[in-house]
């Protein structure tokens, strides 16, 4: 259909099938000419060379809705080209025709940025549906000159016979902000998404003039008067249940408060699960597992060069292994150096249990190999600050030049490198070994190998030959060999192994920890400062302050003497001493300078030398003893201790005052000895 400024032939009028309309050229002009229809003539063929045209506007009322209408059916066939959120420039809103919710919130002076941030994907998803209606509509308006009402009964009539576009169709059960998603639209409904839509200055105003308002309202979380008072027998490190903790509150309400104030389970476990996490488990939880909850900074390891930073931690392995000594099932220690910068690990070292020794073997591995690092971070445990690492003198990092900082107790978050790493790497590895201890194992299982292997051992201890079954379980126990060459294998495994913290190399794989060592060493032209075997040999050996008294050293119930500390009477030495050798001790003055070797030369408490691992290993096993002794003497207090007091009385005071049956029970006679003045009972006081 051709217009030319709402000129119309009679050949376009026939052209619309128009029920009005004649169907042929020659009927309209005779309807024309008998109705007397305005006319102007254009440039054309026809009489004179001119061409007759009917302006729309002269056209009887009827023609003209029609001719309308049949525009805004082709307009809605062409919905999808229609823009959705803005069309054309809507004409500048008056400030007293806003609309009720922005002026409400202008009242409360909220921006209209954090007023969207409240609103649902529901209200959003109404909103724009709401949009592309009234946009629809405005368009159809502009378009093709209906009215607004009229404009809006063709939407509406177009849309419930289905002959509307499929996009306008699908809007409308998300404009109606239904649950049932129902697809009927009012005209009322839609004349008041279109003011609304022509109100708002911009998208983002015409949302929220568009969006639904909640119509039930939340109740603060503070205007419950009870929930203070639930979260203080709640919020406890035993961690109760919601139930247990409700019976323990509902009681101590109904005593202290009005009873028929008291809210039910339901309604305290509803008003409970509206909570944060960090609110319901405050006080439920302290220290780490608290803060692993928590938003947290995180670390940019990033920045540093290689050896700038190793990060250092003991755990105790989650699987038993057999002892090195009396080959019993035990869990050792493995200790563990990370450089931050590379994710690497520089060293690492197997002992019986944590201990400043376990630190200093793993420090002296990785120095030997990768070089001196310029910081060493760790907890502050007692194998990671014992005096041998962390004196300000005689520690090993002090005389290395390495300075130790240990993080905030009970904060591992900020060693979250090596935390994962044992999760990922030893947990792992401890995982395939039958003798599991950790989180998961099987309960039933992990009980009977350990009986079995109990069984083994007594067995050996007695000197019986043992059962097929108990040397089945005795060979599920891994060695100590077998222990130590796994983990060096997991960890030589993980520094080839591509980390997924590292960043992508050229054909998109990531680095290994080893590949991007090497590539940060190269790019930054670094060369790590390595010690001579020397150097190695001495610095690591731990060092001890000591008072010289008349050329004598007293050293861990060793003595040490040289002639040529006769000069240093009553002054402080340092001592550095091998672990593995007690015969000699090097002695240092407290600037580091060398003195002079001290000899073993006699020992007051001990038959033989003792070297220091031998100390530790003694006391260890002391430790042990006692502990074991007071298991037992407590096992011996539980064994019927009345039947004890009634034998002490015996002794006491013999047999005549018990009764002659031979019952534990005292006779009523008062015990008290009138020569001695000995009173066993209050009563006896009484009567005196």
């Amino acid at each position: 259909m051709r217009t030319t400024n709402n000129l119309l032939s009679a050949a376009d009028l026939a052209s619309m099938n128009l029920a009005c309309l004649p169907a042929t050229r020659q009927a309209v002009e005779h309807r024309a000419k008998k109705q007397g229809w305005p006319v102007e003539w254009q440039d054309g063929i026809g009489r004179g060379g001119k061409k007759r045209m009917y302006p729309l506007t002269g056209l009887p009322p009827e023609i003209q809705t029609a001719i309308r209408e049949k525009q805004a059916a082709e307009i809605l066939s062409r919905a999808d080209q229609l823009p959705v959120a803005v069309v054309g420039n809507p004409p500048a809103a008056k400030p007293k025709k806003l609309g009720v919710a922005l002026r409400r919130e202008a009242q409360l002076m909220i921006p209209l940025d954090d007023l969207m941030k409240g609103y649902t994907q529901k209200q959003k998803d109404c909103a724009h549906a709401r949009m592309a209606l009234a946009s629809a509509v405005l368009h159809i308006h502009r378009v093709a000159g209906l009215a607004l009402k009229p404009a809006i009964a063709l939407l509406i009539e177009r849309i419930e016979t289905g002959t509307a576009d499929a996009v306008l169709v699908a809007a409308v059960p998300l404009a109606n902000a239904r649950s049932g998603g129902k697809a009927k639209l009012s005209a009322r409904s839609l004349m008041g998404w279109v003011q609304d839509y022509k109100h708002g200055q911009t998208p983002a105003e015409r949302l929220a003039l568009l969006a639904p308002k909640t119509t039930k309202q939340e109740t603060p979380i503070m205007a419950y008067g009870w929930l203070p008072h639930f979260a203080k027998v709640h919020c406890i490190p035993s961690a109760p249940s919601l139930s247990e903790s409700y019976r323990v509150f509902a009681a101590a309400w109904q005593r202290e408060q009005r009873p028929e104030q008291l809210p039910t389970l339901r309604q305290v476990t509803r008003v409970w699960g509206k909570l944060p996490m960090i609110m319901q488990e405050r006080g439920r939880k302290t220290g780490a597992a608290y803060k692993a909850i928590l938003p947290y900074v995180k670390r940019d390891w990033d920045a540093l060069n290689p050896n700038d930073v190793w990060i250092g931690d003991g755990h105790s392995f989650k699987a038993k292994v057999a002892h090195p000594l009396h080959g019993r099932p035990f869990k050792p220690e493995v200790t563990v150096l990370i450089d931050g910068c590379s994710r690497m690990v520089m060293g690492f070292s197997v002992s019986l249990a944590e201990s400043c020794v376990a630190v200093a073997d793993g420090l002296r591995i990785g120095i030997k190999h990768f070089g001196v690092p310029l910081m060493y971070y760790s907890d502050n445990g007692a194998g990671q600050t014992g005096k041998t690492i962390d004196h300000e003198i005689t520690g090993l990092t002090a005389r290395l030049g390495i300075h130790h900082e240990t993080g905030l107790p009970g904060n591992p978050q900020g060693r979250g490198i090596i935390e994962r790493w044992w999760q990922d790497n030893l947990i792992a590895l401890a995982r395939q070994y039958e003798t599991f201890v950790g989180a998961g194992m099987d309960s039933s299982t992990q009980s009977l190998i350990y009986r079995k292997m109990e069984s083994a051992f007594n067995a050996l201890d007695k000197g019986k030959a043992l059962t097929d079954e108990q040397q089945r379980y005795l060979q599920k126990l891994p060695s100590w060999s077998r222990f130590i060459a796994d983990v060096a294998a997991c960890i030589d495994a993980y520094n080839a192994r591509p980390h997924s913290e590292l960043p992508k190399k050229a054909d998109g794989s990531r680095y290994t920890p080893a590949e991007y060592r090497d590539k940060r060493l190269a790019d930054g032209g670094i060369t790590p400062d390595y010690l001579s075997q020397q150097e190695l040999d001495m610095l690591f050996m731990p060092q001890e302050i000591r008072k010289v008294q008349r050329g004598w050293i007293d050293l861990f119930t060793n003595q040490y003497f040289s002639e040529d500390l006769a000069q240093y009477h009553k002054d402080e030495v340092r001592v550095a001493y091998d672990l593995d050798d007690a015969q000699t001790v090097v002695v240092y003055d407290l600037d580091g300078k060398f003195l002079t070797k001290a000899k073993l030369n006699g020992n007051k408490r001990s038959a033989f030398p003792l070297s220091r691992r031998d100390q530790l290993a003694e006391q260890r096993a002391q430790g042990r003893i006692k502990r074991s002794e007071q298991a037992i003497a407590l096992a011996k207090a539980e064994l019927n201790p009345a039947l004890e007091q009634a034998a002490a009385l015996d002794e006491l005071f013999g047999a005549q005052w018990r009764q002659a049956s031979g019952s534990d029970v005292l006779m009523s006679r008062p015990l008290v000895a009138r020569d001695d003045d000995i009173v066993l009972f209050k009563t006896d006081l009484e009567e005196e």
